[in-house]
């Protein structure tokens, strides 16, 4: 880097959908390794499943902050919603450009930390056979993760592959995949798990629980004394307080672009055969939960579907930046303040702390008008007065 920097700064990459336990663990050992700031990139309302969040971004962004995190800045939803390719290239390309980052930080299964990094190397530039192997594998019908799983084979033990399918994995690996493409001087920073399975949906008894798991709780009872075995005391307060939301409460959001699109392949990742299948099938449209079943198929998933169902309801267009164009900030620790001084000397990219003052970038239109479509949710599902997003103040905390 071209600065000289007294302060070991590292950036993870989030969406605390909601913050638990195992947050809080990877953001305790970063710290515990000589970290002096911490900077999360944090997906907005909606999420990289297709889904929207449980609560708002200014509500995870303060749980964020109670868990020791220095700065929040948001993942525009343009990649915050993508696939695991650009998810990890919009975070981690925001991350570079701040010119201050000095590790990524992501979590990874136990004992996957070597293969992780290799994969990220061989995948960066694989050899002919392999892309060749790849496609046959996605003509044949397979899904993307399990052709390129089946691909693999080829260069890698099976028991090195086991947790290839695993959400953490593939994040770190394309997370890793991007810092090499960016030439990138941040160091990545693999720290294992601890508890369930991203995926798991059972309680941990360790209080070590998947966010799926606290979700699925939420979404049967708030048992206050439960989540505090899961979360931290000021997340659990701060969901306590905050509107739980779930994607059937967007069905009639995406209802309306259904049946008012005449050409769906304009939007991010829509191909025309799934566009095709779009008009045919949206007369079946009930809610948005049964309409994924109704368009989910061999190969596309059930969290693609999701994925590209969201992509239209928030108009996300095929055509997104390579990169992140700038920094939104959403909330800090006033301690932080000689983190905010450094990046504005050393950002490649706009760091955007009040919207009326912006040059509002394309991306940054589409993060707004997001915004505004969660906050009409929470208006129609509780009755309250709806936030714009002009009007949002920054999180800030001591």
């Amino acid at each position: 880097m071209c600065y000289i920097n007294i302060m070991k700064i590292t950036g993870i990459i989030a969406e605390y959908n909601p913050f638990h336990n195992g947050h809080q663990y990877q953001i305790d050992t970063v710290r515990e390794s000589g970290s002096d700031y911490i900077i999360a990139v944090l997906s907005g309302d909606f999420t990289q499943r297709g889904e929207p969040a449980i609560v708002d971004k200014y509500a995870r962004t303060a749980m964020a902050l109670s868990g020791g995190v220095d700065l929040v800045l948001e993942l525009p939803v343009v990649y915050a919603t993508a696939d695991a390719g650009r998810f990890a290239k919009g975070g981690v390309s925001l991350l570079n450009n701040l010119g201050v980052v000095d590790e990524l930080a992501f979590g990874v299964e136990e004992g996957s930390e070597e293969t992780v990094l290799s994969l990220a190397e061989f995948l960066t530039d694989p050899p002919a056979l392999y892309d060749a192997t790849l496609d046959d594998y996605l003509r044949k019908g397979y899904s993307y993760p399990l052709a390129r799983a089946k691909a693999l084979e080829l260069y890698y033990a099976p028991d090195k592959l086991t947790n290839l399918d695993k959400p953490n994995t593939i994040l770190a690996i394309e997370y890793c995949r991007a810092i090499k493409d960016l030439r990138s001087a941040m160091k990545p920073r693999a720290i294992t798990r601890k508890g369930s399975d991203y995926s798991e949906t059972e309680l941990d008894v360790d209080g070590m629980s998947s966010a799926s798991a606290i979700r699925l709780l939420l979404s049967e009872t708030f048992d206050e004394e439960l989540l505090l075995k899961h979360m931290p005391s000021p997340s659990v307060k701060i969901l306590k307080e905050a509107g739980l939301m779930y994607r059937k409460d967007f069905s009639s959001f995406l209802h309306y672009r259904l049946i008012n699109e005449t050409d769906f392949t304009g939007f991010l990742d829509v191909t025309g055969p799934f566009g095709n299948r779009l008009s045919s099938c949206r007369n079946e449209y009930i809610d948005f939960d049964s309409f994924i079943d109704v368009m989910k198929s061999k190969n596309i998933t059930h969290t693609s579907v999701s994925r590209l169902l969201t992509h239209i309801m928030l108009g996300i267009p095929g055509n997104i930046p390579m990169v992140a164009p700038y920094a939104r900030v959403l909330g800090f620790r006033k301690s932080a303040e000689p983190l905010l001084t450094q990046i504005k000397k050393n950002s490649h990219i706009p760091l955007v702390t009040k919207l009326a003052d912006s040059d509002i970038h394309s991306c940054l239109e589409t993060d707004i008008a997001s915004a505004h479509i969660y906050e009409a949710a929470v208006t129609d599902k509780y009755h309250t007065k709806i936030h714009n997003e002009y009007e949002r103040q920054i999180v800030i905390t001591d």
